[in-house]
């Protein structure tokens, strides 16, 4: 992968990864309490955990869905609610780092689904 194709997590680069795969019309749910679509999506998330975490700080998971907000991801261990955690979006088309909040974490079938909200910088946010 080029260096150009790894950049900083925003709003604009999450919806291009939507658009890019064709998702404009395909939300994977009903939106219920959310204020944008989430879409299904395959792919790594590599997640390094705050200082002073137990354990492993760096863990790779695996994406569930994505929307412009956040995303959904399981992974092999729990990772509390309110926990700030670093990541990386992994998609053929780009590679996305940023912050994100844990919003909640359940434990699944296999390992645990993990919901996160991205924490863009001011400067970050989609231009209206």
């Amino acid at each position: 992968m080029d260096a150009e194709c790894i950049v900083k997590l925003s709003p604009d680069a999450v919806r291009e990864l939507i658009d890019a795969k064709g998702g404009a019309g395909h939300p994977s749910e009903p939106l219920q309490q959310r204020h944008e679509h989430r879409w299904s999506f395959a792919g790594a998330v590599e997640v390094w955990l705050p200082e002073g975490a137990y354990g492993d700080r760096h863990l790779l998971a695996t994406l569930h869905n994505l929307s412009p907000n956040g995303l959904a991801m399981r992974a092999r261990c729990p990772i509390p609610s309110g926990t700030r955690i670093s990541l990386a979006l992994h998609q053929p088309k780009l590679s996305a780092y940023g912050h994100a909040m844990v919003r909640h974490c359940t434990q699944a079938h296999v390992g645990y689904l993990i919901g996160v909200e991205f924490l863009y910088e001011p400067d970050d946010e989609a231009t209206p």
